[in-house]
């Protein structure tokens, strides 16, 4: 109606309030001082009140002007059973009379704080598990790591001998590595590069098996090589030379098919690009390369492929291209991409742009675990083999996390409030080895017994039960929802699973286990709850690795 939306929740527990209205700080971003401090006591005040067995209502009233100090933009009032909200907002606008025509989104401005009130699209928080591809003209030497040129050209010894050695003179400190015999740089590679064993079906039917819901790939590392026909990277993409093929498109129409969520790893950077060069060189004073190379590159693979993740990396040599507004002007994209692009609904950016950057969801450093929860959405991207993010030919199998690893750095982060992104690094004739697989494939294997306790689930109200976070926990969406209780060890025989956090809310509390049918008896003891389990051989256990106890009816 004409008066705006309001939506009301109810929930028993007292930390429900303090959760709701603790992102109530995000309200005062860009406000005047007045309705910042209004807003934070306001909350303050509520988080403290004894919230049990009360109603939230939010009001959102519609408002074309977010801040005019003539009128309130938060209010909260706690009388005797409910607190009440009234947020002034421009997405509360009614639809207009006599027609279908739904109110216009806000329009977000290029500013971190504007991109900031921009909601996130919700199906990223229900995958939680996607694949990483870091695959280039790395890939070709596969030695060591994927950032082998910079490794050369700076003078590394390990791999400017490994290189005169096998491909030719790579002409770095001659004087330091002689070298007699042809001339090879980094450069010839491409040709190399060939992708001739590439099926992208194949990948992404891999993907699919592996659980995952969502894929991330390279379409440019730091390089500067694209795997797509960049027309602001002639000769130096996958269609013009190498594979000769469109290898985004190839495996973004491939992943689609499969009903998984595609997006685009791009680098902001290109370590060696003379334009690049020559802005560090004027101290940022000039931005040419971000002008006429990266912001055209990202609005063309924005609009070819229709990404719905844009995973940015790569800010900064010197320091004045760590700056997320000044020098990348990532903001003017972000805008563009909210408000306009074809994805404007969808996609979401990670938070690697700069300095001072925003994001729909905080990339933490690689292989990022921080144990605890983090109230904000993240992700931590980590690899299967534990060194390099491209393949490297000299790691052995026991370079790999095993599959348990694997399965607890996803459990561990779904858990925390976040989502696991896995790297697999191709090969640079297009194969996945069989290592890549047999993780994948049995992280699948698991998921297909256990994915009720991982997908569209949310963080339990404590993270791990034991000190030595051999069980974890995580909850089904909703009111009084089920408490899935991941333990990595196996009850000894004749001995129960003791877990000391949840407890029952009601006499019909039941615990059941995920691929196995029936109800588990259980005891109840002073701040224990002991689990029976079933009585099984290792053969008929559902699974291997970890266990799912669900709590039906506990909080």
């Amino acid at each position: 109606g004409t008066a705006g939306v309001r939506v009301v929740y109810y929930n028993g527990d007292a930390g429900f309030v303090d959760k709701i209205l603790s992102s109530v700080d995000y309200v005062g971003i860009g406000a005047p001082e007045s309705v910042k401090k209004e807003a934070q006591m306001n909350a303050h005040k509520v988080q403290t009140a004894d919230a049990t067995n009360r109603s939230l209502i939010i009001d959102f009233v519609c408002s074309d002007v977010l801040y005019d100090d003539a009128l309130p933009h938060l209010v909260i009032e706690y009388p005797a059973y409910h607190y009440k909200v009234l947020w002034r907002t421009p997405h509360a606008c009614p639809i207009k009379t006599n027609t279908s025509e739904n109110c216009p989104s806000p329009q977000y401005h290029s500013n971190w704080d504007s991109l900031g009130y921009r909601p996130t699209p919700g199906w990223y928080d229900e995958v939680k598990f996607g694949i990483f591809i870091h695959w280039g003209m790395f890939s070709v030497p596969s030695f060591k790591s994927e950032w082998y040129w910079h490794q050369l050209r700076s003078g590394n010894k390990e791999f400017v001998e490994f290189h005169n050695r096998v491909y030719g003179c790579s002409g770095v400190e001659p004087d330091k590595y002689p070298c007699v015999g042809p001339s090879f740089k980094f450069e010839d590679f491409a040709p190399m590069f060939k992708a001739e064993l590439f099926d992208p079906d194949e990948w992404a039917t891999l993907f699919k098996n592996s659980g995952a819901k969502y894929v991330v790939l390279t379409s440019k590392h730091h390089e500067g090589w694209c795997n797509w026909p960049s027309a602001q990277h002639w000769n130096w993409n996958s269609m013009d030379t190498g594979p000769h093929r469109d290898l985004v498109g190839n495996l973004t129409d491939s992943v689609r098919a499969a009903g998984l969520h595609m997006g685009l790893y791009h680098s902001l950077r290109e370590w060696y690009n003379p334009a690049y060069l020559e802005d560090q060189a004027n101290n940022c004073s000039t931005t040419a390369f971000v002008d006429d190379i990266l912001l055209p590159t990202l609005k063309d693979i924005t609009n070819r492929y229709k990404p719905e993740v844009i995973w940015a990396d790569g800010a900064g040599d010197s320091p004045c291209t760590h700056d997320s507004v000044k020098y990348w002007k990532a903001p003017e994209y972000i805008s563009w991409l909210y408000n306009e692009s074809p994805v404007r609904n969808t996609v979401l950016v990670n938070s690697r742009w700069g300095t001072g950057s925003g994001g729909d969801y905080t990339t933490g450093p690689d292989r990022y675990s921080p144990g605890k929860l983090v109230p904000e959405k993240w992700e931590s991207c980590y690899t299967i083999q534990r060194e390099s993010w491209g393949f490297d030919r000299t790691e052995d199998i026991g370079s790999f996390y095993n599959t348990t690893e694997l399965i607890y750095q996803l459990v561990s982060t779904v858990s925390c409030n976040g989502n696991l992104l896995l790297n697999v690094g191709p090969t640079a004739d297009g194969r996945i080895i069989p290592a890549f697989q047999d993780r994948l494939l049995q992280m699948g294997k698991w998921l297909q017994v256990n994915g009720e306790a991982i997908y569209n689930t949310k963080p339990f109200r404590v993270q791990y039960d034991t000190g030595d976070k051999r069980i974890w926990f995580t909850q089904a969406k909703g009111a009084y929802a089920d408490i899935y209780v991941i333990t990595f060890d196996w009850p000894a025989p004749g001995q129960p699973l003791v877990v000391t956090q949840p407890r029952p809310a009601t006499s019909s509390s039941t615990i059941s286990l995920l691929g196995y049918e029936g109800d588990l008896p259980y005891d109840l003891e002073p701040g224990k709850l002991l689990i029976t389990p079933p009585k099984l051989s290792p053969a008929d256990l559902p699974c291997q690795h970890a266990w799912v106890f669900v709590l039906h009816g506990y909080e």
